[in-house]
Parts: structure tokens; sequence; C-alpha cells
């Protein structure tokens, strides 16, 4: 167990400081710095959400393919480690920044090769995650909390970033701690170790299996089996109204996150005095440290009772951040205040980031439930995480586009030019600010407290 809660650690360290970083910067980079056209980011986004729905299923049924090396978790988070840092790399060198069609195909391949590599590693790492704390709930928040570790660890690269880039006007001091960063990922995930025996186990399932494929016509019909068998165990779990609560919900929250990593920046320049925080300062990455360290902080001292939280429900918790979230809606009424603007940012931050990683421990005991349910020898977790990621991807495109059509549609493109910001920007953006958890913290407790009701051990689980 320890060299698997070892391996959980690194690897997600390795795949969280470079997606924090992707997330918090990409779209500033190609609007700000390589000055993309809005209509090419558009298509770049709307590609990328179709791309995400194929890659992550397809990663997701080969890794349950017992004969294939994808199957072994370790081998698969090694192997693409250094293709993950070298996408990384690759999308933050400009091939132009005057606005022509060839920065549009630049973000277009950077989008569909960073993701790619990282949904293989993701799927790899989400199926360890369930399968070494399977059935028993101590463990399973204990990982969590070594994640946490590893995710807080991570997300300091963003306010190192910030002061050592100046917020982007040194954008080749940000190239080179990018570099440095994809090279720290990249000897994290290839340092993976796993229980040896585990490893054993793989390599001589793998070796029986080509023994027995004597002709091409029997690998045929084996491969024909496994994609008859993968369809059909698809069709279980889509039939599970808790499992499209749970994907749903994690949907929004996905959105809301990714509006907060996204739009950070931009809605602190815009609603927050320069006087009080101003750009590329020491006081303003302090914030934005603030902001991404208090979350993980909360949920580590959250975890450090490991049988409370076992015996409370991530789902639970869960529900209860959403109504906070709700509740903080109101701060609005003060959003001329930049001290208010600034408390909320860090309430919502709380509310988002702290209870995100549950959906790990939710997608897990869906896992076991699944299996208990559909009576299967173990369960399907690189089927079950896929299928999430199938959902909730979608946001990483629908949110940014929906965010830079508002503020462009009120003058963010005039802005950028003129870096006056008007009257009627500044009330835009405080309404993507403040609404959005307002309106999807509320659906997302209607969702879960919709399905609270339906059987089984996980639906119990939804009870507050």
């Amino acid at each position: 167990m320890r060299n698997s809660l070892v391996a959980i650690g690194l690897s997600q360290y390795g795949i969280s400081v470079l997606n924090s970083l992707f997330m918090f910067y990409y779209v500033k980079v190609y609007i700000n710095e390589f000055h993309i056209n809005i209509w090419w980011f558009g298509v770049a986004q709307t590609l990328f959400a179709i791309w995400n729905t194929l890659n992550d299923p397809l990663f997701g049924y080969l890794q349950e393919i017992r004969s294939s090396w994808f199957h072994n978790r370790f081998l698969v988070i090694k192997t693409f480690s250094i293709f993950l840092a070298a996408s990384f790399v690759f999308m933050w060198i400009p091939w132009n920044k005057e606005g022509e069609d060839s920065e549009g195909i630049h973000l277009i391949l950077s989008l569909f090769l960073f993701d790619a590599f990282f949904s293989a590693i993701g799927v790899a790492w989400g199926a360890l995650f369930a399968e070494t704390t399977k059935g028993n709930p101590k463990n399973r928040v204990k990982a969590l909390k070594i994640s946490q570790i590893a995710i807080l660890l991570s997300v300091l690269a963003i306010p190192f970033m910030e002061y050592f880039s100046a917020s982007l006007k040194n954008f080749e001091n940000f190239q080179i701690a990018a570099f440095g960063f994809a090279l720290i990922s990249a000897i994290c995930l290839f340092s993976v170790k796993g229980n040896s025996e585990m490893e054993k186990e793989e390599l001589l399932i793998e070796k029986n299996d080509e023994e027995e494929e004597e002709n091409d016509e029997k690998k045929e019909l084996n491969l024909r089996q496994i994609l008859q068998n993968s369809l059909q165990i698809t069709r279980q779990i889509l039939r599970q109204p808790q499992f499209f609560a749970i994907v749903f919900t994690n949907f929004l929250q996905t959105a809301r996150s990714i509006l907060h990593l996204n739009f950070a920046a931009i809605i602190t320049e815009l609603l927050i005095s320069q006087d009080i925080l101003p750009s590329g300062s020491l006081k303003l990455s302090i914030f934005f440290a603030i902001l991404i360290i208090a979350p993980q902080i909360l949920l580590i001292f959250a975890l450090k009772n490991e049988r409370f939280l076992a015996e409370i429900g991530a789902v639970r918790i869960v529900k209860i951040s959403f109504l906070v979230s709700i509740s903080s809606g109101f701060l609005w009424y003060f959003s001329a205040n930049s001290y208010f603007v600034m408390a909320f940012m860090l309430i919502d931050c709380l509310t988002v980031h702290s209870i995100a990683p549950l959906f790990n421990i939710i997608l897990s005991d869906f896992v076991d439930e699944d299996a208990r349910k559909n009576h299967r020898k173990s369960g399907v977790a690189s089927i079950i995480f896929s299928l999430n990621a199938v959902f909730i991807k979608p946001a990483q495109s629908l949110a940014p586009i929906c965010a830079v059509l508002i503020l462009n549609s009120f003058g963010y493109q005039k802005y950028l030019e003129t870096k006056l910001a008007t009257v009627v920007l500044k009330n835009a953006a405080a309404r993507i600010l403040f609404l959005t958890p307002v309106i999807l913290g509320t659906a997302q407790f209607w969702i879960l407290h919709w399905f609270s009701g339906k059987r089984g051990k996980l639906a119990r689980n939804l009870d507050v």
C-alpha cells in the first residue's frame, strides 16, 4: 500500500502542476500574448470539446484490456510522461503573434496533444486510486490526503510563475519556467513505482495471453469480444441514475473551476483597484497564492481525521459547499468595493477547489457499488473514470468560450488596446464572477438532492 500511495502522490503532482499552469494561463496567453483571432479561438474550443469526447473513453477501454500493457497503470504513467511534458512546452512557443491563422492551428494542436497525454495518464491515475484503496474507506481518505498535499505543492507554481514573469510582462521568463516545470513533471511521473508483485502479475498475464493467440482469426475474435464486452459494461453504467448525478454535478464543478483558473487574472485586473493589487506586483502574486493554496490547506486539514470524513461521506460535504456558494452571492451588492471582491473570490475558491477532489472518492465508491450491483469480479475503474471525463471535459471548452464571448460583447477587445475598463465591461465581469456560483451551485445541489432517493449504497450516502 505504501508504494501505491507514493505513486499516487508523485503522479498527482506530475499531472497537476502542468494542468494548473495550463488552465490558469492558456486563455490569457493565446488572447493577450499570441493575439489569436477570436474566430479561431472558438473553432479550437469546439474541436477540443469533440476530441475530449473521443480520447477519454478510448484510453479507458484500452486500459481495461487485461492482456494489454495499457492495463498496467504504472507503465502507462511512465510511458506517457515525456510526451505530456513535451506537449506542454510546445504550447508556449508561438508560431505567429500577428493574429494570423497559423496561431489558431497552433492552439488546436496544443490542446489536442496536451489533452491526449493528460487523459491517458489521468485515467490511469483514477484507476490506480480506486483499485489500491478498494474496500477500505480510511485508506481511500488517506490516499486523497496525499494527493491533496501533492496538489498543494503543484499549485504553488502559479504564484511563482506570476512573480517570475511579472504577470506575463516578461514572457521569456514565463517560457523558461514552463520548461522547468515540464522537466520536473516528467521526472515525477517517470519515477512512479508500483507494488512489485502487482507488476509481475501484469507481465505474467501479458505473456500467457500472447501464447494463447495462435492465429490472426482467433485474435480478431478476441478483439470483437472485447469490444462487445466494453459496450455491455458501458450500457450497464449508463443505466444507473447515480452515475448521471455524479457526472452532471462534476461537469458543473469543472466549469466553475475552469472559470476560476482561466479568468482569475482577468477578473482581478478589471474589478480590483490597481492601487490595492498592482499588476505584476508581489501583492498580486501573494493574493493568487492565497486563492490557490487556501482550498488545499482546508481540505488537508479536513482530511486529518480520516475516520470522521469516512463516516460523514464525501457527498454530504459537497452538498454543504453548494449551499455556502449560493449564500455567498449576496456579496454582489458590494462588488464596487475591491476588498469585498477579494473576499468573495476567496470564499468561492474555498467552496470550489477544496471539494473538487472529493469527486475522486465519490467515483471510487461508485466503482465499488457498480461491481457489487453487476456482480463483477473486480471494478471497471478505467471505464468509469473515462466516462466521467467524457461528460466533464466539454466544460473545459464551453466555460472559456462563454466567458470570452460575454466579455468581448462588452468591449474586452477594446480594453486590451486602451487598457481603460468601461463601467459596462466591469459590470459584465462582476456578473460572471458573482452569478456563476449562485446559478451553477443551485443546479448542483438540486441534481444531487433529486437523486438522493435512489437505491443503492452510494445513493444512501447522498442524503444530507
